[in-house]
Formats: C-alpha cells, structure tokens, sequence
C-alpha cells in the first residue's frame, strides 16, 4: 500500500513538473535522458518529493510580517451613548422627584387658598423649582418647553425662560477627560489650558486652551456623572408614567412614545462625536452655500471624542450682548459694535436667510438657536456653535413648509390649512374633511392679525407664533401626534423670529423668504447645470437606466395600489367595538377578582375550623368592605378607558 502510494506521487510530481517547465521555458523541450533514481534536478516554482517512502515532511513558508495577536478588530460604535443605572440611583432620583411635586403641590394649594392662582404663577412655580433643583431637571423643562402641542402655551413661555447655568466641575476631570480621549498626557496637546471654564451648563464645560502650534481652541468636556444621572431620571419617569396610566389620569399608552423621544432627545445630547459631526458638515455646507457671513467652529477630530469636543475658538460679541445693547442703548456695547462693524439689521437679516437655508437646502437646521448659541463676529457675520439639538426634513415636508409660506403671502386659507397638516402626517383613522374645515377656520384667524400694520403691533405680535399655534390647536382636538423634527422646527422658528424682531422690529418674515426664493433658484441652477454636464458622454446611459428603474418601480407601486383593499379593517372599527372589548376585559378581571377573594376567605375560615359552603363564602366575599373597594377600582379604571376613546373624534368611513 504504501509503495502505491509512493509511485502515483512520483507521477503526479512529474506531471507537475512537465507542466512547470512548458509554463516558464515554454515549447516542449527534447526529451532528455532519464536521470537516476533520487536524483532528479529541482524545477523552478516546484518542491521536490523524496522518493524514500516519507511523505510528511516540512515545507518553506512565508514568514509572517505583523503577529496576529497584534490585530484587532473593533466593533462598530452604537449610534446613542450606553449608561448604566443602578436601582439605589434611581430611588435617590425617585426622592428629589418626589420633593419637587410635593413643593409644586403645596405652593399652588396656598394660591388658591388666598384666591391668587393663575395659570402664569404655576408654571413660574414650576420654572423656579426645576431650576433650584438642577442638571437633568434643567433638561426636562427645556424640553417641556418644546412640547407646545401638549403643554399649555404660559408653561411654554415661562420654561423657555429657563437658565443652563451650573457650577463647574473640578478642572482634574476635564484633564483626565483629555487623557482619555486622546491617549496621551494632556500637556503634550495643549501648551496652555485655562482651569476656569468660560461656560458651565447642566451637560458640559467649555474651557479655552492652546495647541502646541499655538492655536487657541474651546474644549467642551462632559460632565461626570450626566449619562448615569439621566438614565437615572428616566427610569423614575417610566415608573411615574406607569402609575398615572395605570390609574387612567392619562390614556394607557399615551406617554410611552413622549418618553422614548425625550430619551433619545437627551441622550443625543450627551453623544459629543454626533455633535462635532454635525457642526463640520454645518460648516462645510455653509462655505458652499456662496455666503461669507455663515459658518460654524472648525471641530479638530483628532482630539475629540464621545465626552469631548476641541474647536476652534471664535471672537466676536454674543447675540445676547448685541440685543441687550441695543435695547438697553449701552454705551460700551454700541461701541464695541461699531469697532467690529456689527449693523443689528444687517444680523436680523441674515439669520433669518440662515434660517430659511438650514431649513431648505441643508441636511439639517440648528434646534436651539438661542442668544448663547451664536457669536456675531466681524463684519456682522455669524458663527453657530452647539449642534446638539438639531431637526431635519425630508423633501415632501419641505416642499409643505415652502406651500405654507406662499399660501400665507396669497391669504389662501384652504392652501395654508393643506400644506400645514401635510407636516403632520401620517394620519391615524379621522374625519379628514372636518379636519381641514377646522384648519381654515384657524387660519382665517391668524389670517386677520397679518393684516394689520407693524406700527400698530408689537414685535411678539408679528412672530410665526400664532400661526404654529393654530395647528398645534387642530392637533389637540384631534388627537394628532406630532414628529420631533416639526416640533423642533416650531421652536427653532419662534427663536428665529423672537431674536430678528428684537434686533429689527421692523423686519418682515415673509419678504426676506421672498428673497431667499431668488437665492435657492440660483441654487437649483447650479445644480442642473450640474447634471446636465454628468449626464454627457457615458454617463447619459446610467441616467437613462436610472429612469427606466423608478419607471418600473413607479409601476410596481401603481398595480400594488390598485390591488389594495380600499378599507382596512383596523382603520374602520367603531366605538362600540372598543367599548365591547374593555367591558368584556373587564368582566375577567372581576370574576378573576372574586375568585381570588373567594379562595382567601375559604382559607381564612378554614383556619378557624370553620368551613362554609360556595354560598356562604360568596356572601362573605360580596359583603367585604375591602373586595367592594377592589372593584369599585377595577370599575373606575376601565369605565376611564372607555371615556378616553369616546372623547376621540368618529372615523371618517
């Protein structure tokens, strides 16, 4: 066996050999005369095999250039900061939470006991505590203020009034927060770090600093703690929320999606390699957008990280100094103003065209384009700092937002209400027609305050307020949800219109936007200008198969439709199917109810030695003063249920 196999590789070993030689010398050479036994040459590119009868042997190899322990591979990072939160922390939060409302609570109880309370003192109330309180309850009532669909609009008011001013941390955290992101000591990054910070908010602290090349930055650095803090709260707001469904003070389910949006909002927040992403694409697209006065900081990423952000370090004035001198007319900030040729028209106007641009042509818009997120340099230029907090839309909610605007400047009421609910889609099962009537009738309201004459009004008057109001108002008596993206757009206008008007009370919303058009044409010119000379040459052909795809695609769509039913059967039940449904649930748990109780009093009066038959124990069970209370709860809960669903508005069938 084993001399078989010998001599079938010799024959394989020759074949291979013939092969070898006809590839490299190429022709088939003459024959040659065979050579002796175990002595045959080497061939090029060939191993020889001995012929002695031992196949195992060792064979010349490659040797390794890097050790495989060397290499690594790391894994994808995940898109929100993880933190965890321990039951002691969030009893601990549950604590200060509970103190809070038991504060709110007496305080407007002592109101109405004097005959004083009003909607305005509560929620400065509110504001008050949040902000003794502190860090994350900061957070929730900026957020709050947001929620002008849900909160009453004074709420909104007063909690947009909110202060993000904290102590700071000690300056070792921040230099260990260097360390670490970095991977090196933080003196061989920067030659100077300042160990005051120039900003402190309830996330993070801003210090200034100086490269090694000498280039002076801003370094924001996260507070420590901050991520296990806020899931901390939120645990203790999933267990409030739950309780106050549970008692049906709210419909079962109503807060779950509320929850899950300002987790992700806040937790968004705290991930500084998403912000630093965020502000670069911001300035590029700004440079490209042809404006020199927009722009954002330089981010150096090879610095920054998940709890740190190195910037470039602008100057200029605040936009807070630049509208408190000129309302307050102070002297040295006027002065300062003409030094770096700052026009307060010329600012107003140009935030708004930053507005518009983020709004219509950029990826994103900045959500919080407060006074201290936005430096007025030289020149009237603008520098947009902080892009924790930004919105975007796609292109059917933009074209909706340009349709809003055009309806508006041609008072076409049933245009406005149109383009307007087109931002609140998709649509749960409702009477749309009495939708739309309901929309026009607000705006024909809002309608009759644009017409009246800005010298007859106040600059708060002349907001976008009153329009964004009337939809949240359509929204409420519907019942309508409204996405992130539109409630971050409703705020992040009424700060853009708040911070023109007050620069330039006369500034006109809606012909700046009419300029702007001009702008964006020239946009769209370029563009296809753009396309017209990819589409030459052989590019021509990918656009023609392009086309033919969304043709066919189209088409698919088209036959999916009409294969469709035109009614679901989720989008047309009724009432009374809902209503049937509770009040059979409800039925089980009461019998459920009754048999647990009937169990303990058969134990119980066993245990006296006493047994009663079905009869009596449910006597017993029935007459129980603690069984009535049960369910008497039971019955208030689901009868609670029902009425939330009756208030809804009827499904248009």
């Amino acid at each position: 066996m084993v001399e078989r196999v010998d001599k079938s590789s010799v024959r394989i070993q020759r074949a291979v050999g013939q092969g070898v030689r006809r590839w490299h010398n190429g022709p088939k050479a003459p024959p040659r005369k065979r050579q002796a036994a175990g002595s045959r040459p080497a061939l090029p590119g060939a191993i020889s095999v001995p012929l002695d009868g031992n196949v195992l042997g060792s064979m010349p190899r490659r040797p390794r250039l890097i050790s495989p322990t060397s290499v690594t591979v790391a894994s994808p990072p995940i898109d929100l900061p993880a933190f965890k939160v321990s039951l002691r922390q969030a009893l601990g939060r549950l604590g200060r939470w509970l103190a809070l409302i038991a504060a709110l609570l007496a305080g407007n109880t002592w109101d109405r006991l004097l005959r004083r309370d009003t909607v305005e003192r509560r929620a400065a109330r509110l504001r008050r505590g949040l902000e003794r309180v502190g860090g994350t309850f900061v957070k929730l009532g900026q957020q709050v203020a947001m929620r002008i669909d849900l909160v009453p609009w004074e709420y909104c008011v007063e909690l947009a009034k909110m202060l993000d001013r904290m102590p700071p941390f000690p300056v070792e955290h921040a230099l260990a927060t260097v360390e670490a992101t970095t991977g090196k000591k933080w003196d061989e990054i920067f030659a100077v770090f300042d160990p005051h910070p120039i900003g402190s908010a309830s996330i993070a602290c801003v210090f200034q600093a100086l490269l090694r090349d000498g280039t002076k930055v801003a370094v924001k650095i996260r507070r420590p703690g901050i991520g296990e803090r806020f899931m901390a709260d939120f645990k203790v707001m999933d267990w409030i929320s739950d309780l106050v469904e549970f008692l049906t003070i709210v419909r079962p389910g109503f807060t779950r999606n509320l929850r899950l949006e300002f987790q992700e909002t806040l937790l968004e927040e705290l991930d500084f390699r998403r912000e630093a992403r965020f502000q670069e694409i911001y300035r590029r697209n700004s440079q490209k957008c042809g404006k020199d006065f927009l722009t954002a900081p330089r981010v150096y990423s090879e610095y920054s990280g998940e709890a740190m952000i190195v910037q470039e370090y602008v100057s200029g004035m605040w936009l807070w100094e630049v509208i408190a001198s000129v309302e307050q007319k102070d002297p040295e900030g006027l002065a300062l103003m003409r030094q770096l040729d700052i026009d307060p028209k010329l600012v107003a106007r140009r935030i708004l065209w930053a507005a518009f641009w983020s709004m219509d042509e950029n990826l994103f818009f900045h959500a919080d384009p407060h006074p201290a997120n936005i430096v007025v340099g030289p020149g009237s230029t603008l520098v947009f700092i902080d892009f924790g907090s930004c919105g975007s839309f796609n292109d059917e909610q933009r074209a909706a937002l340009e349709r809003v605007v055009l309806a508006l400047q041609k008072r076409d009421v049933s245009g406005m209400a149109r383009a307007t609910l087109k931002l609140l889609e998709p649509f749960p099962p409702i009477d749309i027609t009495s939708l739309i009537k309901e929309a026009e009738a607000e705006f024909v309201r809002v309608l009759n305050t644009f017409d009246v004459k800005p010298r007859f009004t106040e600059w708060w008057e002349r907001t976008s307020a009153k329009q964004w109001l009337a939809m949240i108002r359509v929204a409420r008596a519907y019942n309508l949800p409204m996405n992130r993206h539109t409630l971050r757009m409703i705020r992040a206008t009424l700060l853009y219109d708040t911070l023109v008007l007050r620069l330039d009370g006369s500034a006109d919303r809606y012909e700046e936007y009419a300029k702007f058009m001009d702008d964006r044409a020239k946009f769209a010119r370029k563009r296809w200008i753009k396309r017209i000379e990819d589409s030459s040459g052989d590019y021509f052909f990918l656009r023609l198969e392009e086309l033919a795809e969304t043709a066919e695609e189209l088409l698919g769509r088209a036959q999916h439709v009409v294969s469709s039913p035109v009614l679901h059967f989720g989008s047309v039940v009724h009432k009374w199917a809902f209503t049937t449904s509770v009040l059979a649930r409800m039925v089980v748990r009461l019998i459920f109810f009754t048999w647990l109780f009937a169990i303990g009093v058969s134990i119980s009066s066993a245990l006296r030695a006493d047994v009663p038959n079905m009869m009596d124990t449910l006597a017993a069970v029935v007459h129980n003063r603690l069984y009535l209370a049960g369910v008497l709860v039971i019955l208030v809960l689901n009868v609670r249920h029902i009425l939330f669903r009756l208030r809804d508005r009827d499904t248009n069938t």
